[in-house]
């Protein structure tokens, strides 16, 4: 069993709005649906998890399809663990009276989701080193590195304390544990000894 982490893939079949502020290079959100699925199918079997860590669906005040976002899990080979990001937000405080366990119900039981866990945030280990999971970087924990999404490509990859696993920054393919720790060394060798580079 191998672990996949990604984020903000916004999924949805009235969601188009992602593809040209993102500079996505499809025609539509047929095109790149599928060939995210694709992609993912071809990096991750079914043993494996991918940590989708945030923004899966889209939502937002007039793209609102957010079940068929979320069907989009049926198709993945791999069990995917949902971290809430902030369009999952939205959707629970518009559909489930902002009661995330609803929310959390409603996604395990749905027929035509296929997630293995919906989670706020979570912890994984990789080589003996925690991480820490979460959608928005602001909410990072100060104790460990973490892998996060949401600026897509406006933060970069890097921050002093961790790496933005968005599908923006790896042309649509997950990261995995090894990219993580290449991310670590790149990390470790260059951005932490030259300040320049980590001027925000």
């Amino acid at each position: 069993m191998r672990n996949w982490y990604t984020a903000d893939s916004h999924f949805g079949a009235d969601s188009q709005v992602i593809l040209k502020r993102e500079n996505r290079p499809f025609k539509n959100m047929t095109e790149y649906t599928d060939e995210q699925v694709r992609i993912w199918n071809e990096q991750a079997s079914s043993d494996d998890v991918i940590y989708a860590l945030g923004d899966f669906c889209n939502y937002n005040s007039f793209e609102k399809d957010f079940k068929s976002g979320l069907a989009v899990s049926s198709r993945i080979n791999a069990g995917v663990i949902l971290i809430v990001g902030n369009q999952e937000e939205r959707v629970i405080r518009s559909h489930f009276g902002g009661e995330f366990e609803k929310f959390r119900e409603y996604c395990l039981s749905e027929p035509s989701f296929k997630f293995r866990d919906i989670l706020k945030n979570a912890y994984t280990e990789i080589r003996g080193r925690r991480y820490f999971l979460t959608h928005d970087p602001v909410d990072h924990d100060r104790q460990c590195l973490n892998l996060f999404g949401h600026t897509h490509r406006a933060g970069g990859l890097y921050r002093p304390y961790g790496f933005n696993v968005g599908v923006d920054l790896n042309h649509f393919r997950l990261f995995g544990d090894e990219d993580i720790l290449m991310l670590l060394e790149q990390k470790t060798e260059f951005n932490d000894s030259d300040p320049s580079l980590n001027c925000w």
